[in-house]
């Protein structure tokens, strides 16, 4: 099992606020969700797996993207 950092935006906040439109929050995603967030992904069997429960969290159907997947290296 490892532990990674994933980061994920919303296109949809994203797409509203960089065209100037306000972001009324009613799906109620944070307008945060403009900018690339990070979250830990902790004991996960792999890379799919980080997938799915990023998938799970952070629906595409809602506009999440998951823009990238990093290894997070075990101390020694």
């Amino acid at each position: 099992m490892s532990d990674y950092e994933v980061g994920v935006y919303n296109k949809i906040v994203r797409e509203k606020i960089r065209s100037g439109e306000d972001w009324n929050n009613d799906l109620g995603i944070s307008d945060e969700f403009e900018n690339v967030l990070y979250f830990d992904i902790i004991n996960a069997a792999s890379i799919e797996e980080v997938e799915q429960r990023v998938e799970k969290q952070f629906p595409s159907k809602l506009g999440f993207v998951l823009d990238f997947i990093l290894l997070v290296p075990k101390d020694r």
